[in-house]
């Protein structure tokens, strides 16, 4: 395969369409570093920022591209959120994602965010999978977190096993240091259904974890669920996430119901997807069932320790926690993750 340049500064990405049957993406995005705010957030005047340094053959912003879906000024995603905080803008992702669109597979490894919390994690991948549907809902993008073992031997050792129709760019999200801005910060890990306040040891000890959905027709908000419930498993000893994929009954009366895919389509998909998050050195077990009318896993099973929802779905996630209660188990830690908007 031809060597790609290993670093780019973060600016437009051309999108111009090449003959080529995947498009040479940068190996590396490094962002270039928002100026901090000042204590009380935006000012009265507005100064004109200082123009970034484009990659060879990028266009400036607002300027006409021949991709084939290119993002104009209407569409374009706005910079902010947990990607402003580390000087990257939405845009250069949607922009990055519009040209990958011939990629089978696109591998984002996330740098710079091994010692954020669930939440702040959580916060990323949103704004990653919003851009992701803005682009194209169904494009398969995985991110690599170094707090899932993907270090620097881990991804060369998969750039190696991938095919030409996929590819891994790193994304640099290292914060500069002493720029903090007021903006942004979700809450995403909640405390349901009387969960005790949440410490910093139990973001190293949840070893199962419990997701669940209907996956028909993987798209980004799929996988922002996926993706977060193996985030948040992090124990040494075994980790393992539960998928709970909606089964037959539960689909009887559903419009549709014959335009859905099979379960074990759909349980096959997300248990692949999740697979991909982890490498060899750090594997994570996976295991599928079918959601029928019964009590789900997430509150029968005495040691389960997180349970993954989307604010969509937060209800569901109450009653769980109200079952154990009533089981006399511990509460689970709850993840809530935003809804991704295509």
């Amino acid at each position: 395969r031809t060597r790609l340049p290993r670093t780019v500064a973060v600016g437009r990405i051309p999108t111009k369409a090449t003959a080529r049957p995947v498009p040479a993406l940068p190996r590396r995005v490094a962002p270039a570093h928002a100026r901090p705010l000042p204590p009380h957030g935006r000012t009265g005047r507005t100064r004109r920022r200082a123009p970034r340094r484009l990659p060879d053959g990028a266009s400036p912003r607002g300027s006409s591209s021949t991709s084939s879906r290119s993002c104009t000024s209407d569409d374009r995603v706005p910079m902010g959120g947990a990607l402003q905080r580390r000087g990257v803008s939405k845009d250069d992702i949607v922009a990055l994602l519009d040209i990958s669109r011939a990629c089978d597979t696109l591998y984002l490894h996330l740098t710079g965010l091994a010692r954020e919390d669930d939440a702040s994690i959580v916060a990323v991948l949103e704004d990653v999978y919003e851009c992701v549907a803005r682009v194209d809902p169904s494009a398969e993008v995985v991110p690599l977190l170094e707090r899932c073992g993907w270090d620097a031997d881990a991804v060369m050792a998969l750039e190696d096993r991938i095919g030409d129709e996929d590819h891994v760019v790193t994304l640099s999200l290292d914060l500069e240091e002493g720029g903090t801005f007021e903006e942004g910060g979700t809450e995403e890990i909640e405390a349901v259904g009387g969960a005790r306040e949440l410490t910093e040891e139990d973001d190293l000890s949840v070893d199962k974890t419990s997701v669940g959905g209907t996956f028909d027709r993987m798209h980004a908000g799929h996988r922002l669920l996926l993706a977060t419930a193996s985030a948040v498993t992090r124990s040494g000893d075994s980790p393992t996430v539960f998928i709970g994929v909606t089964g037959d009954v539960l689909l009887t009366n559903k419009r549709h119901r014959d335009l859905i895919e099979s379960y074990e389509v759909r349980a096959s998909k997300a248990a692949s997807f999740v697979a991909k998050t982890r490498p060899p050195t750090s594997p994570l077990l996976i295991e599928c069932g079918p959601l029928d009318d019964g009590p789900p896993l997430a509150a029968t099973v005495r040691d389960m320790r997180a349970l993954v929802v989307s604010r969509e779905t937060l209800k569901g996630g109450e009653a769980i926690q109200e079952a154990r209660r009533d089981a006399g188990f511990p509460p689970l830690r709850v993840c809530v993750v935003g809804l991704v908007k295509g």
